[in-house]
């Protein structure tokens, strides 16, 4: 779907996590939500963790539905509040 081709529609994911059960995923699922989130995965899991599921579950659905020609943007949030987001429509997911 690169070299010049239109997307058909725009998806935008999200994904949040928190480090440890003592932190809350509400402030970055409220702020998911409010960026219009057509579908947020999120984990309470340890930054040394190898594997995230969530996370790779959200970039794995990325891929697919940006393999179908959809423009995807995939928010991702940690308990810093931080957020990073990848919109390219020619960019890997991973």
């Amino acid at each position: 779907m690169c070299a010049g081709a239109e997307p058909v529609g725009h998806v935008r994911l999200g994904y949040a996590r928190a480090s440890t059960s003592r932190q809350s995923l509400d402030a970055q699922l409220d702020s998911l939500a409010e960026t219009g989130g057509t579908r947020v995965s999120s984990e309470q899991i340890s930054p040394r963790a190898a594997r995230r599921p969530e996370l790779e579950a959200a970039v794995k659905l990325a891929g697919e539905i940006r393999s179908s020609g959809v423009a995807v943007t995939l928010v991702v949030q940690s308990t810093s509040g931080s957020a990073a987001a990848s919109n390219s429509p020619c960019s890997p997911v991973n």
